[in-house]
């Protein structure tokens, strides 16, 4: 009687979408009795749309009564193609909508797949959070239960940092006898994973094989990283020729050995590494090619890192500012100014969108070099176009800390009222505690007095920041406990 109230007062509270007697969508249309397909088809693009965009920010129940709407005025999709919807809601990240079709259409009678109960139980975690995700998995019926609901639950749990909870749970899927999957070694390992139990992953890789089950890249690239976290870098170096000889190996495989031997400073190991994984990337994916730009630069190839940036522009039509803000990254960090300016100039003259984290880059490399005033100037001239990054403020503020110009980095803090405008910004309680340690240390209360004037212009002063620069103003004898309140507050 208790697990069926839970599950009903689960379903009640999960569900946004108003029950119907009705059952329309409870059969799939005559054509859809073959495999399913994934795609939307034409004539229900408008429809799609339409959730699309009612599904913008709008209250729970906008997208079922969509639905409803489109149900009166027109014909009935398919509930493979309100399915390929779910899909590609989910795609967008817009998971509150695609949860709320879900919900509808079980609500008009729709018996949902496995699989299909996997990916609501997957969404109701995204959504309303583990403990949600939990009471949807122990309402549906033992007998409607199966390796997708179990393994997604634990992949839930993977994905919410519970991994020792996770890990109970697979001790009553073996007592139930569910017999493991790929899916399930792979979510098992991860869990191990977070668990920060390497060992362990060793013994369910080899656990998987006897059992017939051939690994994916996705259990190579675990176990390869288990060995690495173990400082064993002989046995991941033997996993991965054990592998080259199978199958073709990803690239990201390759560039997580590159990263290790970085670290190592095995630079030579390095390249060959990076080597490989450009051989094997997919040239379509720009995080393959970000991959390569960031390696190169960390092992301090200057030539390689410009190489990459040339075949990366040529293979795309469009530069993207995601593009130029790794590669001017990367030249920054091998320290390449004058082709740090070059490519910025590139980008001034070319882009769409304006993005601060460009700027910040360039910014800090010109401070680094002590061109404080090219720095400025383009700070000023974000600042004119209605531009601004908290990360710019400290940048400025830090830079000139450095230098023990307090007034200089005072200056840019009460600047950032201006630069702000939109929202209001509070300064880092790290970045609070360095201008009060200065203070403290130069025995400056009208220092201190005009800092806290700051803070409170920027209406982030609080009692921490007042408990701190009291002792300041208590040893420069300027005031007492309530004079200081007073001034302060």
């Amino acid at each position: 009687m208790l697990r069926r109230a839970v599950a009903a007062a689960a379903r009640r509270r999960i569900s946004v979408a108003p029950a119907r007697l009705a059952h329309e969508l409870a059969q799939p249309q005559a054509q859809s009795a073959g495999p399913e397909r994934r795609g939307l088809e034409p004539a229900w693009v408008p429809l799609y749309k339409r959730i699309s965009k009612v599904s913008q920010g709008k209250p729970p129940g906008t997208v079922a009564a969509e639905m409803d709407e489109w149900l009166r005025q027109r014909r009935r999709p398919s509930q493979l193609q309100v399915l390929a919807y779910v899909r590609e809601l989910t795609r967008f990240k817009k998971n509150e909508s695609a949860l709320e079709l879900l919900d509808w259409m079980e609500s008009r009678g729709a018996n949902l797949s496995p699989g299909h109960q996997a990916m609501r139980l997957d969404l109701i975690s995204k959504v309303h959070g583990i403990q949600a995700a939990e009471e949807y998995f122990w309402s549906i019926p033992d007998i409607s239960k199966s390796v997708k609901t179990y393994s997604c639950l634990l992949n839930c749990y993977g994905k919410h940092r519970l991994a020792y909870k996770g890990l109970e749970f697979y001790e009553k899927m073996k007592a139930k006898s569910i017999v493991p999957d790929k899916l399930v070694y792979n979510y098992l390992m991860i869990l191990y994973q977070k668990a920060g139990q390497p060992e362990k992953i060793l013994s369910t890789f080899e656990e998987m094989r006897e059992s017939g089950i051939s690994a994916d890249k996705f259990a190579y690239f675990t176990l390869i990283e288990s060995y690495i976290t173990m400082n064993d870098l002989d046995a991941a170096e033997k996993v991965l020729a054990e592998l080259q000889k199978v199958a073709p190996v990803h690239w990201s495989l390759y560039t997580l050995m590159a990263n290790n031997y970085i670290k190592l400073k095995l630079f030579g190991k390095a390249e060959v590494a990076i080597k490989k994984a450009e051989e094997g990337m997919d040239k379509a994916d720009l995080r393959s090619w970000y991959a390569l730009l960031s390696l190169h630069a960390h092992c301090g190839n200057s030539t390689e890192v410009k190489r990459v940036w040339k075949s990366l522009k040529s293979t795309f039509k469009k530069c993207l500012n995601r593009s130029y803000l790794v590669m001017l990254q990367a030249l920054s960090m091998i320290d390449d100014f004058e082709s740090l300016q070059q490519i910025f100039q590139e980008w001034q003259s070319s882009h769409e969108h304006y993005d601060k984290r460009i700027a910040n880059v360039v910014i800090k490399a010109y401070l680094d070099k002590g061109m404080i005033d090219e720095a400025e100037a383009i700070r000023q001239s974000t600042m004119a176009q209605g531009h601004w990054h908290e990360g710019m403020v400290c940048i400025f503020a830090e830079f000139y800390l450095d230098k023990s110009d307090v007034n200089a980095a005072l200056e840019i803090l009460r600047d950032a009222k201006n630069m702000v405008m939109a929202r209001k910004w509070v300064p880092s309680k790290e970045l609070v505690s360095r201008f009060l340690k200065h203070y403290e240390e130069s025995n400056d209360a009208s220092g201190a007095e005009s800092f806290l004037e700051c803070l409170k212009k920027l209406e982030c002063l609080d009692l921490d920041a007042f408990e701190a620069a009291k002792q300041t103003y208590v040893v420069a004898g300027r005031a007492s406990d309530d004079e200081i309140a007073k001034k302060s507050f």
